[in-house]
């Protein structure tokens, strides 16, 4: 386990924390990007919801039905904005050949 936790702090985070450092005008781009912000929403979305599956439910580690939940959830809270936003850019383009 201390192996993947220091593979998520000095991998992902660490990448994170770098751009944030040497290169902030990319972190802006990506907060300025639509689709750069779905996936920052997402995790958003499922930080609480993890949570409150850990400390409030006691479940230490979900079972594959559970594991099968939290794919779907995560899945769903990244494609529901992005089919928003596509579908708005379809109906936006139809309008602009008309």
């Amino acid at each position: 386990m201390w192996l993947f936790s220091a593979i998520g702090l000095f991998g992902i985070n660490g990448l994170l924390l770098f751009a944030t450092i040497f290169r902030p005008e990319q972190v802006i781009e990506a907060y300025n990007n639509l689709y750069g912000m779905v996936f920052i929403i997402e995790s958003f979305v499922l930080l609480p919801l993890l949570y409150f599956i850990t400390a409030v439910e006691k479940i230490k580690s979900p079972d594959w039905k559970g594991f099968m939940i939290l794919s779907l959830q995560g899945s769903l809270a990244f494609s529901i904005p992005f089919s928003i936003l596509y579908w708005s850019r379809d109906k936006d383009e139809q309008q602009l050949i008309k």
